[in-house]
């Protein structure tokens, strides 16, 4: 069903992904410091389904392109490595995502019972991102094995990504709620940076190597 190994690197990329301060996150420490943690669930639950929804979008149109045209499935694929290394340069000169930002946006205008609300949020910065289905179509291609059947690989990546989201920014929110001077730094969010920066560079190249022996061939 699953090529182990892909589906390591695929978890293993979705984890320093989810995890490089960004929207999603910003908005989950806003949440977790005005309502804690048990109110911003809601936001975070909304940001994992966002995903959830791009990610479906991005891998049927991904699944009728795999079965009408491997060349162009191939193009595709290599445009992703291209936009693996724009990721990975863009994290490298990411200014380090601070407390003090988190703490100077105005408030939204939410009251905690309002949870529904707070879902919705979730959901629409997700919906909104142009970037997250640029982001899945040139993901889910590194890791799906040709010889093995195309959705059930994409449901276990979506799943998979689902979870990531909700309990790494689980994470976020209670590091908000309860280590706020943590977050005082942004050492933490540099090293997040370099990390992701650097692995998303290997893999870029890991894709290109692949394609010449496969031109070579």
């Amino acid at each position: 069903m699953l090529n182990t190994s892909l589906f390591t690197l695929f978890l293993i990329t979705s984890a320093l992904t989810v995890a490089t301060p960004g929207p999603g996150v910003l908005m989950t420490l806003t949440s977790s410091i005005r309502y804690g943690l048990r109110t911003a669930i809601y936001v975070i639950l909304g940001t994992a389904t966002g995903t959830v929804v791009m990610a479906a979008i991005s891998s049927t149109g991904l699944g009728l392109l795999i079965a009408t045209s491997p060349a162009a499935y191939e193009a595709i694929k290599g445009l992703g490595a291209l936009y693996m290394v724009y990721l990975g340069l863009k994290l490298f000169k990411a200014k380090p995502f601070s407390f003090d930002l988190a703490a100077k946006e105005k408030p939204m205008g939410i009251t905690v019972k309002q949870k529904s609300v707070l879902w919705l949020q979730g959901l629409t910065l997700q919906m909104t991102n142009p970037m997250l289905i640029m982001f899945f179509l040139s993901l889910f291609p590194q890791f799906i094995d040709h010889e093995l059947s195309f959705l059930p690989q994409v449901c276990v990546m979506t799943v998979t990504y689902f979870c990531t989201v909700f309990l790494i920014h689980c994470g976020y929110g209670w590091i908000a709620s309860n280590f706020r001077r943590l977050l005082s730094t942004p050492k933490a969010a540099k090293v997040i940076n370099c990390v992701g920066g650097t692995f998303f560079l290997f893999l870029a190249s890991r894709v290109f190597y692949e394609m010449l022996l496969e031109i070579g061939a």
